[in-house]
């Protein structure tokens, strides 16, 4: 027997110590319900379990942003409904308007209603925000860019109302404008003198004169004042700008500030003798049409030889002399007045103004991805919704001159109506192919997690029956050591038995 080196002791105390390591690690798994809390556990498997769990995180994330998306797609939709409301309003309005039984104080009752819709339909566009974002005013729509294909430069403030189809690519577009839009002008040749500065009217110098169906009546005693203000309310009905103009008739370069005089200057009309310029407000030949009821007042104005100055014409525009020919090989270009719009079957179509004064040339439209809404409905980059909101304005919807009291305003007002509800229409169609979507990718999202749930829980998740059986192995097994230990520290003592026999 040895009691220097008690071996006994010492190999049940390293039993014991075994075992107590082992039962610890048993009551950690059961405590945390996890098989292993420790890198050292199963190193590889915390490496799996940590990427998994972050996918699961990103995935709970990702459907939430979803559910956001959803929410503004929804508040995007029922802002459309409340214009497409405001729109049927109007289209009624002007049937109403189309019927001849009303007077012109009716039309302009009329007219009061559909200005204040058509504020409302801008008021909808600039004020509807989802979490202070403006939804529909074009800030999450796809950007274009127009510049003059030779020098590079903006033409932004010449072409305007750029609007792009889904089937639009990422791109460059060549564009070759011949010649801008004109408006249609007739002068008059100068009336006959007046007897003084006092000249009026005489009894033989009375009649009607009609401006695209619009009848101005030339009384008995009329100054020039007179008449010329007739004439100018009579063309705001007849959608005609009139004015006095030189004699000769100066015409300036075309700018901003002229446009609806199509650069003349103008003067004042103070003598019959004055010459009168008819610029139609809208653009394209064959917009003015004047005719008088008897020779005497025509030769009194001075309407015998009323010619056209310019003719008027839609924007001329073609392919040629063009650099970036992305189009497909059907593309067809068409304008009309100042609209220019190029289709092809697939659905590719772009359309945009060209303002009067632009200057003949090659532009270059660039279309982009910028400025789309974003919604980020998945775990890992690039996994997005692109999300197109156009713009919805009265601009944009064509109705910004909508006016039943003009000459034909009213039948033009239901095409409008109908050209606007029908782009309205479109819009809200696919606010809601993106909302099926996003409920589509919420509840693909939300099974995604409930798999990735189950597979980390099937690699890092304790088995409590089996944890408890190792548990209760281990707890004996520690008991036992313990009471071995006790044993074998005894030993010792018996040595003493020896040393007294």
């Amino acid at each position: 027997m040895r009691i220097n080196q008690n071996i006994s002791a010492v190999i049940a105390n390293d039993q014991l110590l075994r075992n107590e390591n082992s039962l610890a690690a048993s009551v950690e798994r059961l405590s945390s319900g996890l098989k292993f809390t420790n890198a050292k556990d199963n190193p590889s498997g915390m490496a799996i379990s940590f990427k998994m769990q972050a996918q699961i995180n990103a995935l709970n994330r990702a459907s939430l942003n979803a559910t956001d998306g959803s929410s503004m797609v929804e508040t995007i939709d029922g802002a459309i409904g409340e214009m497409t409301e405001v729109l049927q309003r109007m289209r009624e309005l002007c049937v109403q308007a189309a019927n001849q039984t009303n007077k012109m104080e009716d039309l302009q009752a009329v007219q009061k209603e559909i200005d204040q819709l058509k504020k409302e339909v801008d008021r909808i566009s600039s004020d509807t925000e989802f979490n202070g974002q403006k939804l529909l005013d074009g800030t999450m729509d796809r950007r274009t860019y127009v510049t003059n294909a030779a020098t590079g430069e903006s033409m932004f403030d010449q072409i305007s109302n750029v609007i792009i189809s889904d089937g639009v690519q990422e791109n460059f577009y060549d564009v070759n404008i011949i010649a801008a839009p004109e408006y249609q002008v007739k002068f008059s040749d100068g009336g006959q003198a007046g007897t003084g500065a006092g000249a009026t009217v005489g009894p033989n110098q009375t009649g009607v004169v009609t401006i695209n169906g619009v009848e101005v009546e030339i009384k008995e005693g009329m100054t020039p004042s007179d008449v010329y203000q007739a004439f100018r309310d009579a063309g705001e009905v007849a959608r005609v700008n009139v004015f006095a103009v030189a004699d000769p008739p100066v015409k300036n370069p075309l700018d901003k500030d002229n446009l609806d005089r199509q650069g003349y200057d103008e003067t004042v009309y103070t003598d019959f003798t004055d010459k009168l310029a008819f610029v139609a407000q809208e653009y394209g030949p064959e917009k003015v049409t004047i005719t008088w009821s008897n020779n005497d007042v025509r030769d009194f104005l001075g309407l015998n030889d009323t010619v056209t100055q310019d003719v008027g014409k839609d924007a001329e525009v073609d392919f040629t002399n063009i650099t970036n020919n992305n189009y497909s090989g059907q593309v067809v270009m068409k304008s009309e007045g100042d609209r220019v719009v190029i289709t092809d079957k697939s659905g590719f179509e772009i359309s945009f103004e060209v303002r009067a004064d632009t200057d003949p040339g090659v532009i270059t439209l660039e279309t982009t991805d910028l400025g789309t809404l974003q919604l980020q409905i998945g775990a890992n980059e690039d996994q997005e919704l692109a999300v197109r909101v156009p713009v919805l304005n009265t601009k944009s919807l064509y109705i910004d001159d909508l006016d039943v009291t003009k000459v034909k305003g009213a039948d033009r007002g239901i095409t409008q109506s109908d050209v606007a509800i029908s782009i309205v229409s479109a819009a809200r169609s696919k606010m809601g192919a993106y909302e099926n979507r996003l409920d589509y990718a919420i509840s693909s999202l939300d099974a995604s997690e409930e798999n990735m749930t189950n597979a980390i829980s099937r690699l890092s998740d304790v088995d409590m029956a089996q944890e408890m059986t190792e548990y209760t192995n281990k707890n004996v097994l520690t008991q036992a050591s313990i009471s071995v230990l006790a044993q074998a520290n005894d030993l010792p003592q018996q040595v003493l038995s020896l040393l007294q026999g």
